[in-house]
């Protein structure tokens, strides 16, 4: 695996964002095919009387008013390639009125360690430089579309790349009623992009440009004796006037102090646009985490004084010399974080140590220091979203744990899926530690679709729910244990792939929300019938959780509901990457026991696997 294979597109290839147009539009399946899905869902959570209440209102909903909705959705996607994403972006993100921190947006450790880069605060800056230039690099190759669209299946099936052009120069814009983004990315083909970075620290702003006059990029030592510059003027000089601490507030608060900095002088609508047009964001953090777990905890919280809240994608340097990086998730998904902080780590594995001494003979980066307008009213609401951060610096609890006894490869030799696996297990951990089953969401990636996102697989199947039975049965052999526990994978994985091809749920009956809402029509009733909320329906998953594919880069996002949790993964060869999230606040769950009991769970099967499997020797 390296940089050039994966990312690099050669000469005789078309640019990246051509291949979109080429794939399918986004499907609608049948409304009759959503609705006996939706049903087979609900089987492991409701008792006869409450499937038969539930039939009974899916009858009315699919011969009612939801046929009705369902046409009026099919003429949405008749003259539209994706039918689903602007609404996804308005009314499944920008009408949460949550602060983006810690609660919606998404964050990852990027791990030196695996590469044999020191992650020591002797290190931090040189580190940071060619992190950045790395970014930059990674930038540069979206603006000129040479960077390969992600694949499968040996690259013969393409993924949409419209995400990439939300990762860069792209902020989530607050509003009093509903957010929106502005994305002021551009490719070369589109016209001029912003070329100038951010770099903040202390509640003070700098700017600098990312390319020297000739449009070539600015070089990692360059960097480097900017980076000296800007730590050497927050360390020696008085804290900064913390601005941006107010993109931290709920988002109605923060839109109205947005449109008071704008009315305040022309000269903050300027100033706001250099914060939110910049393309690259690095933010230093004062906070010295001490292990991934802790980074993780830091990296939604942290400095909240420095760090712009609303940008799709932020670059954190912790003091100690070590980094993260938080994503806005109405932006893009975690699979584009993932490419990112791959770039960035194979970049720095193949490439040397530049010659620092060089720096002293090229000319100084210009830096320039951004500044408010500010009045008694802004000063005091600057106040009072300090005090509201630092209350809420534990709200999310984080934990990042390394699974070292067996991976995919082991999985695969026992001639099953590893996500599939990892899915059953996960709910085994659950139902041993609370008794009960759980809702689950999983992602399942849509993006071979015209600007696909993903699509919600229910991942407690009847399948999975007879597994869960049956190992709980004290009366259950070892056998009858591993044969329920290979039909719940073989059958999560076949689910899994039809989520894939549209045959999902949620997304459907999003949708016919959607039309509805949209519309001023009442809300149907159907989406207050029982069991579509104890299913998950409505976003009340308990289990939240997402495979972020085959390396060591895992991140995580908040629980979906008070008492659950986050999951999330990534397997590689040797070992499982995992981290659990859960709310300080929940009296029922706890982050760090469940990822004990899900480590344990991993063992224990493993250990019934190779019982069976030599008994049939």
């Amino acid at each position: 695996m390296d940089r050039a294979s994966i990312y690099f597109m050669d000469e005789t290839q078309r640019n990246t964002y051509d291949y979109d147009e080429d794939l399918p539009p986004l499907p609608l399946p049948d409304l009759h095919d959503t609705m006996e899905r939706y049903f087979e869902s609900l089987k492991p959570f409701g008792s006869a009387e409450e499937l038969a209440n539930a039939r009974k209102a899916i009858k009315e909903f699919e011969n009612g008013i939801g046929a009705k909705l369902h046409a009026k959705l099919k003429e949405r996607a008749s003259k539209l390639k994706n039918w689903l994403d602007q609404w996804w972006d308005d009314y499944a993100y920008h009408m949460l009125r949550l602060p983006l921190n810690p609660y919606i947006v998404m964050a990852m450790a990027i791990q030196l360690e695996v590469i044999n880069i020191p992650e020591t605060p002797e290190y931090a800056l040189k580190n940071l430089a060619r992190i950045t230039y790395h970014t930059i690099e990674f930038w540069d190759l979206l603006h000129k579309a040479t960077i390969k669209p992600l694949s499968s299946n040996g690259g013969k099936i393409k993924y949409s790349s419209a995400l990439y052009k939300r990762f860069f120069s792209t902020t989530r814009v607050p509003g009093e009623e509903m957010d929106h983004i502005e994305k002021h990315f551009k490719t070369v083909t589109e016209g001029k992009t912003p070329s100038h970075a951010l770099i903040s620290g202390k509640g003070r702003l700098f700017k600098f440009d990312c390319l020297h006059e000739d449009g070539s990029l600015i070089t990692p030592q360059e960097i480097l004796i900017l980076l000296q510059r800007v730590r050497s003027i927050i360390d020696y000089e008085p804290m900064g006037d913390c601005v941006p601490v107010l993109t931290h507030d709920d988002r109605t608060s923060w839109a109205k102090n947005r449109t008071r900095l704008l009315e305040l002088s022309p000269d903050n609508k300027d100033t706001l646009k250099w914060i939110e047009s910049s393309n690259v964001v690095v933010v230093f953090d004062e906070n010295e985490p001490k292990d991934y777990a802790e980074i993780s905890q830091v990296a939604t919280t942290g400095d909240f004084h420095s760090k712009w809240g609303d940008r799709s994608s932020t670059l954190i340097s912790y003091k100690n010399g070590k980094f993260s990086c938080v994503g806005e998730h109405s932006c893009y998904d975690g699979t584009v974080s993932v490419s990112y902080v791959l770039f960035v780590q194979l970049s720095l594995f193949e490439l040397p140590e530049p010659d620092w001494s060089e720096g002293e003979k090229m000319p100084l980066i210009p830096i320039k220091e951004l500044k408010f307008d500010l009045d008694e009213t802004i000063k005091s609401e600057i106040e009072r979203v300090k005090k509201d951060c630092d209350d809420r610096r534990t709200d999310v609890l984080v934990t990042h744990e390394v699974f070292y006894d067996y991976g995919k490869e082991y999985i695969k030799s026992c001639k099953l899926h590893p996500d599939s696996f990892v899915q059953v297990i996960m709910q085994l951990a659950y139902y041993e530690m609370h008794n009960e089953i759980a809702s689950v969401y999983e992602t399942a990636l849509m993006r071979h679709y015209y600007n696909g996102r993903t699509e919600t697989l229910r991942s407690c199947t009847s399948e999975v729910y007879k597994f869960l039975q049956i190992a709980s049965d004290s009366k259950s052999t070892k056998s009858e244990i591993v044969n329920a526990f290979r039909k719940a994978v073989n059958h999560h994985n076949h689910m899994m792939n039809e989520a894939r091809k549209g045959h999902g749920v949620d997304r459907h009956l999003f949708g016919l929300w959607c039309i509805a809402y949209e519309n001023n029509m009442d809300i149907p009733e159907f989406y207050s019938e029982p069991l579509y909320t104890k299913s998950g329906g409505g976003g009340n998953f308990v289990l939240s959780t997402s495979t972020l594919g085959y390396s060591v880069n895992v991140g995580f996002v908040a629980p979906m509901v008070l008492d659950g949790y986050g999951v999330f993964y990534t397997i590689t060869s040797e070992r499982i990457f995992i981290q659990s999230t859960a709310f300080r606040n929940s009296e029922k769950t706890s982050a760090h026991r469940f990822s004990q009991h899900f480590m344990n769970t991993f063992r224990k099967m493993k250990s019934l696997l190779d019982e069976c499997s030599e008994s049939k020797l």
